[in-house]
């Protein structure tokens, strides 16, 4: 496994049990250099679960019958994109007000990802975690902290108002000075036209494309190859 110390984010059809476990369908989203965005974390916020990674299925210097379980997170596609298209309509707000390249990214940002829905999104951090760990249950422990902070990001969501005057004021506070949980989540949020600079502590993440570094084969394709 090459790594590229990147968050990629994919759509497919099915939550993968083990490495083997291919979807019929999959289609990368999108990829992000050192960091998980918000964007993804509000993606992974329908039902996110452990699931086995597609990206490896051990190391390399695992022994073949000794293999490193490596975990990605799954999540459903549906309930994440309604709570990331409220989001959208609350920073569509405070984006009027200060960028232009931010509007229009979130205009691209739907269609995107309408163009590209499946039943489910796998969110592969495993890049991520071996910048730090090695050992099998602390690179799980990884994973599984960012499925909690894409649980905690749905409730950050779910707790701004239906009106979307009223939510831009709370989310625009909160981006300012941060606040108590769940609102903590959007602490140094920017929405100005630097709102996804790669040294930005809380990215959005509005870089989108079916073209990854890490690109994964559906089971037609990986069949192929067994």
């Amino acid at each position: 496994m090459q790594l590229a110390n990147r968050s990629y984010l994919y759509s497919l059809s099915n939550q993968p049990i083990s490495y083997t476990d291919r979807p019929k369908s999959i289609s990368g989203l999108s990829e992000w250099p050192y960091n998980v965005p918000l964007s993804y974390r509000i993606l992974l916020s329908g039902n996110p679960k452990l699931c086995a990674s597609l990206v490896s299925d051990g190391f390399e210097s695992d022994s073949p019958d000794d293999k490193t379980q490596l975990y990605a997170i799954s999540g459903d596609f549906e309930a994440g994109f309604i709570r990331f298209k409220k989001f959208i309509e609350v920073v569509r707000l405070l984006a009027a007000e200060k960028s232009a390249p931010l509007l229009s990214m979130l205009d691209e940002t739907v269609d995107f990802l309408q163009q590209h829905q499946d039943r489910y999104l796998l969110l592969e951090t495993i890049e991520l975690g071996c910048m730090e760990e090695e050992e099998e249950a602390a690179l799980r422990a990884c994973v599984e902290a960012e499925v909690t902070a894409c649980r905690d990001v749905g409730a950050a969501i779910d707790s701004l108002p239906g009106d979307p005057r009223m939510a831009a004021d709370i989310l625009k506070e909160a981006a300012e000075k941060e606040k108590a949980p769940p609102l903590n989540v959007f602490y140094r949020i920017l929405f100005n036209d630097n709102f996804d600079c790669l040294d930005n502590d809380t990215p959005l993440g509005l870089y989108w494309s079916d073209v990854l570094y890490c690109e994964l084969e559906n089971k037609e394709e990986f069949d192929e190859f067994v």
